[in-house]
C-alpha cells in the first residue's frame, strides 16, 4: 500500500513539475515576444527617418537647398532612434554580434562625408537602410517573433518584420531617384534603368501584400506607381516637382509603416 502511495505521489510531483515548467516557458516566451515587438517598433521608426534623410540628401545634392533645414531635424530624429535601440540592446542583454553599433558607426562616417555626388549618398544610404532590415530580421528571430511556436505569430512577423519594410524600402528608392531625377532636371539612363528595376520590384512585392494593406493605400501606391512609370517612360519625370514627388512617396511610405506599427499592437495583444 505504501508503495502504491509512494509511486502516486511520485508520478503527481514529476507531472506537477512538468507543467510547472511548461507554464514558465510558455509565460517566459510571451514576456520575451512582447519585448521583441517594441525592439522592432524603434526599427522600424529608424528605417522610415533613414528612408527620408536619403530622399532628402539627394535632393539637396542637385541643387535643392529647400531641404536644408530639414535634414538637420531628420538627422536629429535620427540619433533619438538609435540611443534608443542601444538603450534596448543594453537593457535586454542582446548579443553583441548582432549590436546596431556597427551600423550607428557607419551612419556618422555618412554624416562626415563632404561633397559628394547624389549617386553616393544613394549608395551609402542604400548600404546602411539594408544593415537596418537584416538587424531588424535578426532581432525578429531573436526575440522569437518569426520561430514562435505559434504559428498566426511566425507568419504575421514575417510580414511585419521582412515583406511589408522590404516594399516601404522599394518606394523609399523610388521616393529618393525620382527627387534626385526631378532636382537636377535630368533623366539619366542608368536613373531610368534603376527606377524600372526597382518598380517590378514593387509589383512583386505588393502582389503578396494587396490583402493585408487598408483598400485607400492599395490604391493612393498603384496610382502613385502608374504615374512614376509613365513618367520614367515619356522622360517627364525631370519636369516633375521634387518636393511635390517627396511628399506623394512619403505620404506612401508612411502609410506602410503605420500598418505595420499598428498591426505589431495587435499582435502585441494577441500574444498576451
Amino acid at each position: 500500500m505504501n508503495v502504491i502511495i509512494l509511486l502516486f505521489i511520485t508520478s503527481f510531483t514529476i507531472v506537477g513539475l512538468a507543467l510547472i515548467r511548461h507554464f514558465y516557458s510558455e509565460n517566459h516566451a510571451k514576456k520575451r515576444t512582447v519585448e521583441g515587438i517594441q525592439g522592432v517598433h524603434y526599427f522600424i521608426e529608424l528605417i522610415k527617418l533613414t528612408q527620408q534623410h536619403r530622399g532628402m540628401h539627394s535632393g539637396f545634392l542637385n541643387g535643392n537647398l529647400d531641404f536644408k533645414d530639414k535634414l538637420t531635424q531628420v538627422e536629429n530624429d535620427i540619433q533619438t532612434q538609435y540611443e534608443a535601440i542601444l538603450s534596448f540592446e543594453k537593457k535586454y542583454g542582446y548579443p553583441t554580434q548582432l549590436s546596431l553599433q556597427y551600423a550607428h558607426k557607419q551612419w556618422l562616417k555618412l554624416l562626415q562625408k563632404d561633397n559628394i555626388q547624389s549617386s553616393q549618398s544613394f549608395q551609402l544610404h542604400t548600404s546602411l537602410i539594408n544593415r537596418q532590415l537584416e538587424a531588424l530580421w535578426d532581432l525578429a528571430d531573436e526575440f522569437a517573433l518569426t520561430t514562435s511556436r505559434q504559428k498566426a505569430v511566425r507568419q504575421t512577423s514575417q510580414q511585419l518584420v521582412k515583406t511589408l519594410p522590404e516594399l516601404a524600402e522599394a518606394l523609399g528608392q523610388i521616393r529618393a531617384l525620382s527627387v534626385q531625377v526631378a532636382s537636377k532636371q535630368e533623366l539619366s539612363s542608368d536613373k531610368k534603368l534603376q527606377l524600372i528595376f526597382t518598380l517590378e520590384k514593387i509589383t512583386e512585392h505588393h502582389a503578396k501584400l494587396s490583402q493585408l494593406l487598408p483598400t485607400n493605400s492599395n490604391h493612393v501606391l498603384q496610382q502613385f506607381i502608374r504615374e512614376i512609370k509613365h513618367s520614367v517612360e515619356q522622360d517627364t519625370l525631370s519636369q516633375r516637382d521634387p518636393d511635390s514627388l517627396f511628399q506623394d512617396a512619403s505620404q506612401i511610405i508612411n502609410q506602410l509603416f503605420d500598418v505595420v506599427n499598428s498591426r505589431l499592437t495587435e499582435l502585441k495583444q494577441a500574444v498576451r
